[in-house]
């Protein structure tokens, strides 16, 4: 069995491939895509080579399929699954190929493919309702929710948010849900927007509001969290100044750049310093009924569905002009 996918052949280069297919095992299902979601930070690292230095040795690097998140249609059933029956609508982290020479670094899981072949339990059911594009962009949740939990963000938390991609939009929702008002900022106008309508309760633009002012207007000794998604390495020192004493700075974009840490501000500030990385699977069944009850708002930030044959294009948005779109996925109509 073979599937188109997206192969990233090296730095700079990537195509779409016919690629092999294992046979679906008894523990397994098969999975006809919808849509795979592209995590636009990650992946752009990942393309460039700069993702955990993948440039410094290409060849334990690539090729590699990039994408950890997908939905669709389960068409074949293994004869030890139980979870699912043919026609449910899931959505899973990737598959791997039948290939002995690709590569799986990190969170380059392929689930830029037409096909899934995955473990059952690697798979999480979704409503009919749901709309399998917005399921496809799940681990944006997923990865949101984790720092949230991991940074104890409370009720009457005072959050302020930097950088409203997805993983701003979904950080910012994921804080509301934990009880905490959110003010939030980025200097594109229809990131500004989207949150204001679906992600937080306040948004400031960037361009011509200040974030610190807005935060000092409602908390004079400074908020009780910070979060930053941009991966700007030298936004640390923003974030600090924003915090009350003994308040927290979650750093959840993807930083290829060393950040610096001035110990003594921070030593005076008393901060917690969070690193979130990757997501809590055990919590995928909660957020796929959050999605069928309308509890989390991903469908109304995709601005881009995107054929797959013309995934050379989204990536060329994704490296060139990252402020045009904000949730993106590829459609797998017709592989």
């Amino acid at each position: 069995m073979k599937a188109p996918a997206v192969v990233f052949v090296e730095p700079f280069k990537m195509e779409i491939r016919e690629m092999a297919l294992p046979e679906v095992g008894p523990s397994q299902i098969g999975i006809k895509t919808a849509y795979s979601g592209v995590s636009q930070g990650t992946e752009r690292w990942a393309l460039t080579g700069r993702y955990n230095h993948f440039e410094d040795d290409v060849p334990a690097y690539y090729p590699c399929s990039p994408g950890y998140q997908a939905a669709g249609v389960v068409e074949v059933v293994g004869a030890q699954v139980d979870r699912f029956v043919v026609g449910d609508h899931a959505f899973t982290m990737g598959t791997h190929f039948d290939d002995p020479d690709h590569k799986y670094p990190g969170p380059m899981q392929g689930s830029h493919s037409g096909y899934l072949v995955v473990d059952a339990s690697a798979a999480w059911k979704v409503k009919p309702e749901v709309d399998l594009a917005g399921a496809s962009l799940f681990h944006m949740a997923g990865v949101s929710r984790s720092g949230v939990r991991i940074t104890k963000i409370q009720p009457g938390d005072l959050v302020a948010l930097i950088g409203l991609g997805m993983i701003g939009q979904m950080s910012a929702q994921a804080a509301r849900r934990a009880g905490a008002r959110v003010i939030a900022t980025d200097v594109i106008a229809a990131r500004c927007e989207a949150a204001a309508k679906h992600s937080a309760d306040r948004v400031v633009d960037g361009t011509t509001q200040s974030l610190e002012d807005a935060v000092r207007e409602e908390r004079p000794e400074g908020a009780d969290v910070v979060i930053d998604t941009t991966g700007i390495a030298s936004m640390y020192d923003r974030c600090r100044d924003l915090i009350r004493h003994e308040g927290k700075i979650m750093m959840q974009g993807y930083y290829a750049d060393p950040i610096t840490i001035e110990f003594h501000p921070t030593h005076l500030t008393r901060a917690t310093v969070t690193f979130p990385c990757g997501w809590d699977d055990e919590f995928n069944d909660e957020l796929a009924e959050d999605m069928a009850t309308g509890q989390i708002a991903i469908d109304p930030l995709i601005t881009h569905r995107i054929p797959y044959t013309d995934a050379a294009e989204a990536y060329e948005m994704v490296l060139e002009h990252p402020e045009r779109s904000l949730g993106m996925v590829l459609d797998w109509a017709g592989a």
